[in-house]
């Protein structure tokens, strides 16, 4: 079964605009990702201003998944519940909420402005294929990537902001993209597919390095020369090349350290 996946590496607290939405649709595409705290612009100072905007996020994110005719999973956004807040994911399919998915692991900028972490996993059906979601500093605990095998996920998706790094090196960013994503997918038994944001998120630079991996290596990404751009990428996935390669996993090697530095 082959499915099309479009990452849209999108400009942070800009809506699609209608080429782009229309860029989009004539891909056909199963599922679009997009990035952590998307949709949260200049005018939102903190999570707290971002969670009373919660249900208008909601309906555009509802009213985009109609619009694309897919299933989108968009980005995430700031809930509240009992006075916390929660960094939320939904998954949602032609305007029907399917899912919704808090962050596990919070960085420590979150939980210092009010992210409390969630308690559980998110793997669902999508039209035959299994969908798990994480979100940025969840790859950091590879056990959630063990729960996505245990739970049979095809993609797992990671809506996440990057932030930009001036003295960053291609051989480090590649290595990063080894330890937690390609690694992540071999031991998760699934592709992972990674969204990031460009611009900035609460007045902090980011950079854009979406991808797209297998247990054997990157499959698409973003080039290292555009990080700081808006691009829509598209990839098509076999979903019986993952599900036969998890059906062997045993224990395969990933590289010896993992540690939060991306």
């Amino acid at each position: 079964m082959l499915i099309k996946v479009v990452v849209v590496q999108a400009r942070m607290g800009c809506r699609l605009s209608l080429p782009d939405m229309i860029h989009i649709f004539k891909q056909r595409p199963d599922f679009v990702c997009l990035p952590e705290y998307w949709l949260l612009d200049e005018t939102v100072g903190d999570f707290h201003r971002a969670a009373l905007r919660f249900h208008e996020y909601l309906e555009y994110l509802s009213r985009l998944s109609e619009e694309l005719a897919t299933c989108v999973i968009a980005g995430t956004v700031v809930a509240a519940e009992n006075e916390s807040l929660y960094n939320t994911c939904p998954v949602i399919l032609r305007g029907s909420v399917l899912g919704l998915y808090r962050k596990r692991h919070p960085v420590q900028g979150e939980g210092a402005k009010g992210i409390r972490p969630g308690s559980e996993n998110l793997v669902i059906d999508v039209g035959g294929t299994r969908v798990g979601v994480m979100i940025c500093g969840d790859v950091f605990h590879e056990e959630l990537y063990d729960e996505m095998r245990r739970e049979g996920a095809d993609i797992v998706f990671v809506p996440t902001t990057s932030p930009y790094r001036p003295d960053d090196t291609i051989a480090a960013k590649k290595q990063r993209d080894q330890k937690y994503f390609i690694d992540g997918s071999r031991r998760a038994g699934a592709y992972v597919a990674k969204t990031c944001g460009v611009g900035k998120l609460f007045e902090r630079p980011l950079q854009g390095r979406s991808l797209v991996a297998a247990p054997w290596g990157v499959l698409s990404r973003i080039g290292y020369d555009e990080e700081e751009n808006q691009r829509i990428m598209m990839v098509t996935l076999d979903i019986g090349d993952i599900r036969d390669f998890r059906t062997k996993l045993v224990h395969l090697p990933v590289s010896p350290e993992r540690r939060p530095s991306d």
